[in-house]
């Protein structure tokens, strides 16, 4: 079974992702921050990350350097973003996929 992890600062958005993936047989784990989403990365190990672009800490973008970096592999990251002109500087990378917020459950699952 493919382990996600999902950071996001809003409650409601967390609920919603948590939701959508296991309901597709993923195991889910969600976060509020970049230093907490860092922190359960490294004990998780998860197969892919969702991260919420603008969250506190640092943003996604925070945890998409540190965990890169640690893990020495390109982890697959899905990043979602209500300003989609935030999430062009990582749409380059390997193994990167930008959403706009909000995102759709068949789209996500996807």
């Amino acid at each position: 079974m493919k382990r996600i992890l999902a950071a996001d600062d809003d409650a409601d958005a967390r609920e919603f992702y948590r939701l959508c993936l296991e309901d597709a047989g993923f195991t889910v784990e969600t976060v509020e921050d970049a230093t907490a989403a860092i922190i359960k990365c490294l004990d998780f190990m998860p197969d892919l990350l969702l991260l919420d672009a603008e969250m506190g800490g640092g943003g996604g973008e925070k945890v998409f350097e540190k965990i890169r970096g640690l893990l020495g592999k390109d982890i697959p990251i899905i990043f979602v973003t209500g300003f989609p002109e935030r999430g062009k500087p990582f749409a380059s990378q390997k193994n990167v996929l930008v959403l706009q917020k909000p995102v759709l459950a068949d789209v996500l699952v996807a």
